[in-house]
């Protein structure tokens, strides 16, 4: 059979065009870009290895500098991997982090792709102390399951520490009593979308908020990540029908494994944005 990557090769430079030697934006942003839309608009699947820095420089006419800045950047946005011998290959598109919509359905389709929780790293019961007190809404001497756990797709991609008070369902209620294994399955869905079902938290709906960290040793350790990596810190303010506090999340997450979408409503004539976000669906 005819190895298709030569005709997959110059279809991608007639589609690409030329550089703009006279834009403000440099070349090797604009050759990311191009190289990036190419690979979001599906014409390179998974696996498929890019030009090579050769036939990048034949074509554009830069230098290797240029090039390997370019793949610097999508390397570093996770699109890309290098591979020695092999030479850019592109990555598996990065998961959609719906913390959200977690909490009320584990989506149908490809859960090879899809985080599980892999391991729980530690479940103890605590006090709520003043910050998670006044944060959840409960006294400081208010007891709180702390939950420690990773969630992983092919390795590990997130770490979260949960804290939901002990009395927010039945079921978290007798596991604090009794006391008993709180009902949680190693290789199910992940944590919060396993408190909701299995455990019984009454979820309505998540605040969420999302910034950038850089991993601590522990963290480095667990997600097997260098140390200083950059990491997506999100924290989750969980809350029920009647939008009372139900609990509080932190999870530090792999930022080459997970892209992050909300779509945001907009109230008619009003400037400003308000209200809820939501986790956009998957591509297909």
């Amino acid at each position: 059979m005819p190895d298709p990557r030569p005709e997959q090769v110059r279809r991608f430079f007639a589609r690409a065009g030329q550089l703009d030697r006279h834009s403000p934006v440099p070349l090797y942003y604009q050759l990311q870009e191009l190289l990036k839309e190419d690979i979001d608009a599906g014409h390179w699947q998974p696996g498929a290895i890019l030009p090579s820095e050769a036939e990048l420089e034949a074509a554009f006419g830069v230098s290797r500098t240029v090039i390997r800045k370019a793949l610097d950047v999508l390397e570093a946005d996770g699109q890309v991997v290098r591979q020695k011998g092999r030479g850019t290959v592109v990555a598996p598109p990065k998961l959609l982090y719906d913390a959200v919509a977690a909490a009320q359905e584990w989506r149908s389709g490809d859960l090879s792709r899809r985080p599980v929780l892999a391991r729980v790293v530690d479940v103890r019961v605590v006090v709520a102390g003043g910050n998670l007190g006044t944060l959840l809404g409960v006294p400081p001497d208010a007891r709180l399951f702390e939950i420690t756990a990773v969630a992983a797709v092919d390795s590990p991609v997130s770490l979260t520490q949960a804290y939901v008070p002990t009395g927010a369902s039945p079921q978290l209620a007798a596991a604090a009593e009794a006391p008993a294994a709180l009902p949680l399955e190693i290789g199910g869905p992940e944590l919060l979308h396993q408190l909701a079902t299995r455990c019984g938290l009454p979820l309505q709906r998540s605040d969420l908020s999302i910034e950038t960290t850089t991993a601590n040793e522990f963290e480095c350790a667990t997600l097997g990540v260098r140390g200083g990596a950059t990491m997506a810190l999100v924290s989750t303010v969980l809350r029920g029908p009647d939008d009372a506090p139900l609990g509080f999340l932190r999870s530090v997450v792999r930022s080459d494994h997970f892209r992050f979408a909300v779509s945001v409503l907009h109230e008619a004539g009003t400037p400003a944005a308000h209200g809820a976000s939501r986790p956009q669906a998957p591509p297909t």
